[in-house]
């Protein structure tokens, strides 16, 4: 959104970010009249832009390669120039038109490209549809509903409705969408944002959403949240459950905590309502004491989910864990990491892929090591943290057409063992999730590195895609090494923590692995504190227990 002489002009974008939030439009409209303070973006953020900018130069460059005549819509007038630009081009035939401007009242959007089509309209035998460039490789709501915004501005100058509306994908595919079939959904969109904008300021209030991860505003929303005591602090809550709760007068996380057992809360079941509750009580226990808290959940009665996922260790066992580039057309796995134990000692390798012929011959190398290994210990397993690796070689097996058979074996042997199965039906903590790096409180010391997460791990590879800097790899691969070794010491941990029966060489490797641990682990809960390797407090310890649920967001 932005003012021109005294009016407020609104774009897709703001459509879009309206129906994901309205307290988004909300800010926006404030941040027009009294700047805010946005949020930051990290490299992630800005490496997914400048990824998009590229792909939308290379569809205009292929265009212009192709022979077309392709209008390009300059970025230096003012909304009325450049719509009477887009206007003149289209009066005068050109077969491609880059960043199409339209002004239409109050409404203002910039498509990638207008491509002319042979369907009659105002400016004789021919017309034009609309095409975006996206980054994705799968068309997404919010993608469509833009495309039905630009068509219907280009209804209007071009006076009949185009009957197409386009996609290019980010592995260069095209999808088309009738405009037909979305323009009445997209009418009444528009009418609603129209009125709420119309009697702005409205008394809207943040709801987390997928959009946050994104917002510009999201370190206002946060601290709001905070500040409230919103019951969204809760891991694990959803939506609907924060709505139900807040129905019956429950408003806030210490409220929450506060209720006692069995509290019946309408349109949620009772055990729901007490692993929210057990939640709440253990993020409020982290709170006022500042130390971190793991509670051990009633072990699956049917033998499968939770600690019975989880093999007994053998010395064979192998931690694996791979980084990927996305940006890469039809993706790129340019890491496969592995730690084991050899001679008594942990070792790490890092088989390194830079391009397809690399990454074939990484995945070979890869199962030949897993199949040697399990032909030399026979119970060993492969641990890894979500889905992400199985997933991935799979993918690999197919795309490359090479190791089907040892791949399948090693699944149908159920050799692959994911802890993220295991945590989230065993643990609750009073961390804000589940991801690996939430859980590295309890077993090992803060990371240290320039590399943190899976995104920046990209950001660095595609850094040194273009400066060769072997300087690059050196902070990926530490990265990766210590993302192994925390799945080794999560595995090891969660042994101590097991209270299923072991055998005596499997319980002699629990016992090295709780030796091998860090010097102490804190675990506190309601008031209460234990150190060492001790178990944790378990249900009726303190207030009977408290719940967690939430699953990993990132792409690992």
């Amino acid at each position: 959104m932005q003012i021109r002489n005294g009016a407020t002009l609104f774009s897709a974008s703001d459509l879009v970010g309206f129906l994901d939030c309205e307290h988004l439009v909300t800010l926006g409209l404030v941040d027009l009249v009294t700047p805010l303070t946005r949020a930051q973006d990290d490299e992630s953020a800005m490496l997914i832009q400048d990824k998009g900018y590229a792909h939308e130069a290379a569809f205009l460059a292929a265009q212009k390669a192709s022979g077309k005549r392709v209008a390009e819509i300059r970025d230096d007038g003012s909304p009325e120039q450049l719509a009477r630009a887009t206007q003149l081009a289209m009066e005068e035939g050109h077969d491609v038109i880059f960043q199409a401007t339209f002004l239409s009242g109050v409404l203002y959007g910039r498509a990638d490209f207008l491509r002319r089509v042979e369907q009659p309209s105002a400016f004789g035998c021919y017309g034009y549809e609309v095409l975006d460039t996206k980054l994705a490789r799968s068309p997404k709501a919010k993608f469509v509903v833009q495309l039905a915004f630009y068509s219907d501005l280009l209804a209007a100058a071009q006076g009949v409705a185009p009957q197409t509306m386009h996609l290019i994908l980010g592995d260069g595919t095209e999808r088309g969408f009738r405009v037909a079939d979305y323009s009445r959904y997209f009418r009444r969109a528009r009418d609603r944002f129209l009125a709420f904008v119309a009697r702005s300021p409205n008394p809207t209030y943040p709801a987390r959403c997928d959009h946050c991860v994104f917002c510009a505003w999201r370190d206002i929303c946060d601290a709001r949240w905070k500040a409230d005591d919103h019951l969204n602090q809760v891991a694990g809550i959803t939506r609907k459950q924060i709505d139900r709760l807040q129905a019956s007068g429950t408003r806030t996380l210490d409220a929450l905590a506060a209720l006692t057992t069995g509290t019946r809360i309408a349109k949620l079941q009772p055990d729901t309502v007490d692993k929210l509750r057990s939640q709440a009580t253990l993020q409020l226990a982290r709170r006022r004491t500042g130390t971190p808290c793991v509670e051990l959940l009633e072990l699956d009665p049917e033998g499968t989910g939770g600690f019975h996922r989880m093999p007994a260790p053998d010395a064979g066992d192998v931690f694996f864990d791979m980084e990927g580039d996305p940006f890469e057309n039809q993706g790129l796995e340019y890491l496969f990491g592995l730690r084991f134990v050899e001679g008594g000692e942990p070792r790490f390798e890092a088989i390194w892929a830079h391009d397809r012929a690399a990454e074939q011959r990484a995945f070979e190398a890869l199962m030949d090591f897993l199949v040697d290994r399990l032909r030399r210990y026979p119970g060993m397993h492969v641990y890894h943290y979500s889905h992400y690796e199985p997933t991935a070689l799979k993918r690999l097996m197919s795309l490359h057409g090479t190791r089907e058979a040892q791949v399948d074996a090693l699944l149908r042997s159920e050799k692959f063992v994911d802890l993220y199965k295991v945590v989230r039906r065993a643990i609750r903590t009073s961390e804000p999730g589940l991801s690996i790096k939430d859980l590295e409180i309890f077993y090992m010391p803060a990371r240290e590195g320039d590399v943190t997460t899976a995104g920046g791990s990209i950001v660095h590879y595609e850094r040194w895609r273009v400066t060769r800097d072997d300087a690059e790899l050196e902070k990926i691969r530490a990265y990766n090494e210590d993302d192994c070794r925390s799945t080794h010491l999560l595995r090891d941990w969660l042994l101590t923590q097991r209270r299923l029966p072991l055998d005596a060489s499997a319980a002699r490797l629990v016992a090295h692995a709780a030796a091998g641990g860090p010097a102490v682990v804190r675990r506190a809960c309601a008031g209460r504190e234990r150190e060492g390797r001790g178990r944790p407090l378990r249900q009726g310890e303190t207030d009977r227990g408290r719940s967690r649920a939430a699953s990993r967001s990132a792409a690992r």
